[in-house]
């Protein structure tokens, strides 16, 4: 059975943002959170819940072949367990040496955190935000890994670098600027690496799905976090 436009999420991953949303929830609650964003605590939210519900769902944008990698069933039997994606048997499914690619959006990594950027965009110091978002979307670039097989893997870590860049560059904006230069940052330099996908081949490439649906999250919940900086 190969993946479909309904993913299996990483479970010890899904519960540890969901335990980590409940301490959030109450900070939210007694206003010590959400005040920087420049939308309602309590609708930012249920925008960061649904973010983290809705990565279950892709919605195909387009097709293309690519080139089957050379996996034993070992290794085929390992990636598979460590990202949650049936790779032995995409492998053994279509045709012998290419694969017939669908590349996605993820609904809750990729489309609805690219429009919350966009609103928030239009309130954030633009010169800052568009800097810092050159700078991600350079190092996601470099940084990044097209995986066979996977797709492409962005470091979980990487809006980490989001943070002292904001408080140098715009103290004042630290919890927008986070999460717009740091999501539009990781969403484009994701895009810039389907290039290399031709030649690391994958059944499926989840565009803030599977491999960077955390990088994503991670940035989400920084920006959040410093939300209580005014």
């Amino acid at each position: 059975m190969t993946r479909g436009l309904i993913n299996k999420p990483d479970m010890k991953m899904f519960a540890l943002f969901g335990f980590l949303l409940i301490p959030i929830f109450y900070l939210f609650y007694v206003g010590k959170l959400g005040s920087s964003l420049g939308i309602f605590p309590n609708t930012f939210f249920i925008i960061i819940t649904a973010i983290l519900l809705l990565q279950v769902f892709e919605v195909p944008l387009y097709h293309t072949r690519t080139k089957k990698p050379d996996y034993t069933d070992r290794e085929a039997s390992l990636l598979g367990e460590a990202y949650s994606v049936p790779l032995e048997e995409e492998l053994k499914s279509g045709e012998h040496l290419t694969y017939y690619t669908t590349v996605t959006l993820n609904v809750g990594g990729f489309i609805l955190p690219l429009l919350i950027a966009m609103r928030l965009l239009y309130s954030t110091p633009m010169l800052e935000a568009i800097l810092i978002m050159l700078i991600m979307i350079i190092a996601t670039n470099l940084l990044s890994e097209p995986k066979s097989g996977v797709g492409i893997k962005v470091p979980n870590s990487i809006g980490l670098l989001t943070v002292p860049l904001a408080l140098i560059l715009a103290p004042q904006s630290i919890a927008p600027v986070i999460f717009v230069s740091g999501i539009l940052g990781i969403l484009i330099g994701m895009i810039t690496q389907l290039y290399s996908i031709k030649e690391k081949g994958s059944a499926y490439v989840n565009l803030g799905g599977i491999g960077s649906f955390q990088a994503v999250y991670i940035t989400v919940l920084l920006s959040v976090l410093f939300s209580s900086f005014k």
